[in-house]
């Protein structure tokens, strides 16, 4: 049942996170629900050689055709596999729907220019550093980099035609799915699969396992009040997140932890008055050395700096 693209590891009865193997250019997880009557996939991952052996696993382990597709947000590796789903309905909220559907057809020439621009940055980037799992870290990045650059000429924007503002619930006849929004965090809308039978949350990119989650154009601060209010509206014993291996509720946690303690780190750089570029010198935050996606650290710091900067001579 595993590939090349993702290993598949049960999270619940009825439910398999679809767990992006580092590298392999999937890179986004997905998710697989039996309803009993109905199967539904959440999310697509970043190519579509890995979401069409997506559909295929999901076939294969409910034994029926897959009826829904949920998209939690707009980002690439979560929607790029959407053209494998065709005989699918594909679900989001409006917010997403309406950005996938204003990013129009696939540009190949400045989709393939902005790939090229990445890989160069971050061939510059692994040629500063010299830890290890940095450095691990960023050939399985441009790896990926390489894998989609390679599929670009291929890939079709396919936009959900069923969406949703706050909750739609679908009934199957073993369980049910509550697709959930509480707004934008990671990105400017998000959403989130709840199955409440299972207590199992398949939660997008609002909670990573020990993979440093990405900030730029999201709000860090809603994100962390989006966060609390899934701990406290729903009861959750597994969650299968957007990156890293199926967990529990401590990753919520963990993701709160982070982002409290990136803004506070942030906001002190800003007021000591020292240069951006010190402050990039200093590394990934304390504590979080030894998480995937080390190098979005610095990503992260930039653009939250750059943001506090701005507040600040209002």
């Amino acid at each position: 049942m595993n590939n090349e693209y993702f290993t598949i590891q049960q999270a619940s009865e009825g439910i398999w996170g679809a767990i992006s193997v580092p590298g392999s250019g999937s890179l986004g997880n997905a998710a697989i629900i039996d309803l009993g009557d109905l199967t539904v996939v959440v999310d697509t991952t970043n190519l579509p050689n890995s979401a069409a052996l997506l559909r295929h696993t999901a076939e294969q382990l409910t034994n029926k055709p897959v009826k829904y597709v949920v998209n939690t947000h707009f980002h690439g590796d979560h929607v790029n596999g959407n053209q494998e789903f065709m005989s699918s309905e594909l679900i989001s909220t409006v917010w997403t729907r309406d950005l996938l559907a204003d990013m129009g057809e696939v540009n190949i020439d400045v989709m393939q220019q902005n790939i090229r621009k990445l890989i160069t940055s971050l061939q510059h980037e692994r040629s500063q550093h010299r830890d290890p799992h940095m450095l691990t870290e960023i050939d399985y990045d441009l790896s990926v980099q390489h894998a989609l650059y390679d599929t670009i000429p291929s890939l079709r924007r396919v936009v959900p035609a069923i969406t949703f503002d706050d909750k739609l619930v679908i009934r199957g006849t073993k369980r049910t799915i509550e697709v959930l929004s509480y707004g934008g965090g990671h990105s400017l809308s998000d959403a989130v699969v709840y199955v409440p039978e299972e207590r199992t949350l398949i939660a997008g990119d609002l909670v990573s396992t020990k993979t440093i989650p990405v900030i730029p154009y999201g709000n860090p601060y809603a994100w962390i009040r989006i966060l609390k209010r899934m701990q406290q509206d729903l009861k959750i014993d597994t969650v299968v997140p957007g990156h890293g291996d199926v967990s529990n509720t401590d990753r919520i946690t963990d993701v709160i932890r982070f982002l409290e303690k990136t803004i506070t780190y942030v906001s002190g750089a800003v007021k000591s008055g020292q240069s951006e570029s010190y402050w990039l010198e200093q590394g990934v935050l304390k504590g979080y050395e030894d998480w995937h996606l080390p190098q979005y650290f610095r990503w992260n710091f930039r653009w939250l700096f750059n943001s506090m900067l701005v507040q600040n001579n209002r």
